[in-house]
């Protein structure tokens, strides 16, 4: 019974009318609490960005900008083509990239060799290239293109060294 007068509450509050964004406002916090209850963690929804809070570090999900992550920032960034979505956190970051052009990606494709060549591999299908390597400060970089639907993805981590 409390469900369904749980459920009944939450579309009423979805379905008023509501201006200068605090229905939007009241939406987000409504969907925090509906997803930390879900995940047990602390979740904070901001426009198209939900960022859930964890012991292990906080990792967020959404956005099409270039990823303010401390990894994010040392990799190469993409100038061309329309970032659709990210992952972030300190130590993984994840991009998607539509409409990429291979002239830009080839110059992406050239500078992530030069940049990450240890342990690199390198792997080109009838319609895809994919290219994985690391660096001397232990971050590893995996980009794979598809030519056809010109849809980039870069990954980026970093492992921890030990002394």
């Amino acid at each position: 019974m409390r469900k369904v007068i749980f459920i009944v509450l939450l579309i009423v509050i979805v379905s008023m009318p509501a201006g200068c964004g605090a229905r939007q406002k009241m939406e987000e916090k409504v969907t925090e609490k509906f997803v930390e209850s879900v995940l047990g963690g602390n979740v904070d929804i901001d426009g198209d960005e939900v960022t859930i809070k964890g012991e292990e570090g906080d990792v967020t999900f959404g956005g099409n900008e270039w990823p303010d992550s401390e990894i994010a920032k040392k990799i190469p960034e993409f100038k061309g083509g329309k970032i659709s979505s990210s992952v972030k956190s300190d130590k993984y970051v994840l991009i998607i990239i539509e409409e990429a052009g291979e002239k830009d990606f080839n110059t992406y494709y050239e500078k992530a060799k030069s940049d990450f060549g240890k342990d690199s591999y390198d792997a080109k299908y009838d319609d895809s290239i994919s290219y994985t390597g690391s660096n001397d400060d232990g971050i590893t970089i995996i980009i794979t293109y598809n030519i056809s639907d010109k849809n980039l993805s870069i990954q980026a981590s970093q492992v921890e060294k030990t002394e």
